[in-house]
């Protein structure tokens, strides 16, 4: 009896051994499976930026000075040098000049004949209607009839008169003296048949001149209208070429030299010697000491503002410490540095953004110098929840963070990955402004070793 119940104490002992090493196993093995994370808690602040990119040492004020046009350069001061106020940038040579002023004096003068010609045209010119003579031949027509219709009247009466006042016996004598009579009738209405067919032909000659006229009146106020506009465009041509003249002899007075205003560096020479200029080619000079110019990203224009601390560092030299001065945009797209360039073939990509800022104390520079730059800049506004960027997560439906919760299980309590949905205000390279139902007292994973989902098993890192 005592034997036996020695091998069941013995027995259960080995099970209760069994069991204790099974739960050191099993929680061994769970400490190994289970995540571990790193939890942050969403605080009250602000976010910080970063940017970082490159600049140039440029003048304080830079000068565009287009060049004459249609001239042949002798001399140019070379990029880079330094010119003293009424010294010479550009010799233009005075030979080319000279021919430029004949030339055009030339083209004037004929341009003044031109317009004197177009005036005499513009003038009512002499001539005799044609009417004038037409209506000569229509008074004639009318008058020959008039003569006409009168000896027929005389004829007629006269054949009349000798009908009633002759005997009534035909003799020899009398038929005679009758057949002269009506011969005398036939012969005035045929006159009077002529000289009406002659009066119509004189009628319709005399419309036809008045519509000759009428035609030529027109053509010549059209004639005389052209020849005043001609002479109107002649004279716009002459005020301008005399105004070319006029400025062709400003470059004569000056020696055909174009000299600088003030002590300046040439920081571009558009044109080499020899050349003939087209008026597009131009000079940039700088004057005024020299201040920074760092390009930005246009991304970056609503977040940099006047007064933003800077640091700068210019080639080996030590970093230092600006204040950004202005912030300006260079439509033309010739920024280089960080932004700068990027997506070229875009329209929106050719405005740049750059800021400019005084030179450091004692800093020792020449125009064209580069230096890189980096701000650290907090956000103007104050955020009541921001939680590590690294804890943001997004999927198809929404933005979420996961945070430590408990959950009771068959081995106890244990800690599981809770999601929380979060509304993004405004990220900065390492935070996330959100609104949320986060407490003060949860727990946001902020990292872990391994992929965590919601549901997932977590413990902390120790």
């Amino acid at each position: 009896m005592n034997q036996n119940r020695k091998w069941i104490l013995r027995i259960f002992g080995g099970f209760l051994a069994v069991m204790a090493l099974g739960t050191v196993i099993s929680r061994a093995a769970a400490s190994a499976l289970v995540a571990q994370v790193e939890t942050e808690k969403a605080k009250r602040g602000k976010l910080s930026y970063s940017y970082e990119g490159e600049g140039t040492v440029v003048p304080v004020q830079e000068e565009q000075i287009f060049l004459w046009p249609e001239q042949q350069v002798e001399w140019t001061a070379k990029q880079g040098s330094t010119v003293k106020a009424g010294e010479c940038l550009v010799q233009f040579r005075m030979e080319y000049l000279n021919q430029s002023v004949e030339k055009k004096q030339a083209e004037l003068t004929q341009l003044e004949l031109q317009a004197s010609q177009q005036q005499i045209s513009a003038r009512e010119q002499a001539r005799v209607p044609a009417t004038t003579g037409a209506g000569q031949t229509l008074a004639q027509a009318q008058q020959q009839l008039e003569l006409a219709t009168q000896k027929e009247a005389a004829a007629q009466a006269a054949y009349e008169q000798f009908l009633q006042s002759a005997a009534a016996e035909e003799t020899d004598p009398w038929m005679e003296q009758k057949q002269e009579l009506e011969a005398a009738v036939q012969e005035a209405q045929t006159g009077v048949e002529a000289a009406s067919q002659a009066l119509a032909q004189a009628e319709n000659g005399y419309e036809l001149a008045r519509q000759e006229d009428a035609a030529w009146d027109i053509n010549a106020a059209n004639a005389s209208r052209a020849a005043m506009l001609g002479a109107e465009a002649a004279s716009v041509q002459i005020e301008a070429e005399r105004k070319e003249l006029q400025r062709l002899q400003s470059y004569q007075a000056a020696g055909g030299k174009i000299c600088a205003e003030r002590d300046c560096t040439v920081l571009q020479a558009g044109v080499q010697a020899g050349a003939v200029t087209s008026g597009s080619e131009v000079f940039v000079t700088g004057s005024g000491g020299f201040r920074l110019k760092g390009w930005a990203k246009p991304t970056d224009r609503e977040k940099l503002r006047t007064g933003l601390e800077t640091e700068i560092q210019l080639g080996a030299g030590k970093k230092k410490t600006v204040k950004i001065e202005s912030i300006e945009t260079d439509t033309g797209g010739t920024g280089t540095g960080s932004g700068a360039g990027e997506n070229a073939g875009d329209p929106a990509s050719q405005s740049q953004i750059y800021w400019t800022s005084p030179l450091p104390e004692n800093v020792k520079v020449q125009n064209g110098d580069s230096f890189t730059w980096s701000i650290e800049a907090p956000s103007e506004k104050e955020y009541e929840q921001i939680i590590p960027l690294e804890a943001l997560r997004e999927d198809m439906n929404e933005a979420y963070c996961l945070v430590l919760a408990e959950e009771e299980q068959m081995l106890g309590t244990v800690q599981v990955a809770r999601r929380v949905p979060v509304t993004v205000l405004e990220k900065d390279a390492r935070s996330a402004a959100v609104t949320s139902a986060l407490t003060s007292d949860d727990q946001v994973i902020a990292s872990s070793e391994k992929y965590v989902s919601e549901g997932d098993r977590v413990r902390l890192r120790e």
